[in-house]
């Protein structure tokens, strides 16, 4: 596998578009990855003529989580670099916009501010069907559908369309089949539009939720997720789920 980059980065208009490219893993990053991940949200932070930014996956493909191909199974390093990206994600005082062009591990899309989804995308978190612990989904799910619904959904690992997702409150918006690069686009460039100081800070206001909630629940959570991953999977998650064959 070639060491080519795992993001395609513009910016336009005010607009960041990072793009996640790794086909033949599923847009899924690897350990040598994770530093250009990093880098890249840096950039976006301290460039002050980016305002807004758009993420999706390269063609028909979201991807956004790690495949953890040679990368040895050691709980305390893998918690400690994924909870690393997902402070920097949350972190981000610029607006991120998904396009969500497929089904996906949802960390990355809900850590975000917009999600928009194509209607042809079905969106789960798998995590008990596997045998393992759910640790972001019991932090961000109760949040947007509530504490019922999300135990009803994260217990059993089962699916729900793009328009159950957003009549849930899980996500933002649906869109048709190959419509949501297009649209998130079109809203970012109109965030960008604006005031940053109104946008930033009014940002920063609604993601203290997440930051009060952080320690008690997401870094316990996902140490439990981490702590308990299956050895048997430590090579990549499967592309097909339990019941799904």
């Amino acid at each position: 596998m070639s060491d080519r980059s795992y993001i395609d980065f513009r910016v336009d208009a005010g607009v960041a578009h990072m793009v996640f490219t790794r086909p033949e893993t599923g847009n899924r990053y690897l350990l040598r990855h994770e530093p250009e991940i990093l880098a890249t949200l840096d950039r976006i932070s301290e460039d002050d003529e980016i305002h807004a930014v758009v993420v999706t996956g390269a063609g028909d493909e979201f991807g956004g989580c790690p495949a953890h191909e040679n990368d040895p199974y050691d709980p305390g390093v893998w918690y400690e670099r994924g909870l690393t990206i997902y402070k920097k994600w949350v972190g981000m005082e610029k607006p991120i916009v998904v396009a969500l062009n497929s089904a996906a591990h949802m960390a990355l899309p809900l850590l975000s501010d917009i999600v928009i989804a194509e209607r042809h995308v079905l969106i789960r978190d798998p995590h008990v069907l596997f045998g393992m612990a759910a640790g972001v989904g019991p932090y961000l799910w109760p949040l947007s559908v509530g504490l019922a619904r999300a135990k009803r959904y994260l217990l059993l690992g089962d699916e729900m369309t793009a328009d159950e997702a957003e009549r849930f409150g899980l996500i933002s918006e649906v869109v048709d089949t190959g419509q949501s690069k297009a649209a998130a686009a079109a809203l970012a460039r109109r965030l960008a539009s604006l005031d940053p100081v109104g946008v930033q800070k009014t940002k920063r206001n609604l993601n203290d939720w997440l930051r009060l909630y952080w320690a008690p629940i997401l870094a316990v959570g996902y140490g439990q997720e981490i702590l308990h991953f299956p050895i048997e999977m430590a090579k990549g998650i499967p592309t097909v789920m339990p019941g799904n064959e």
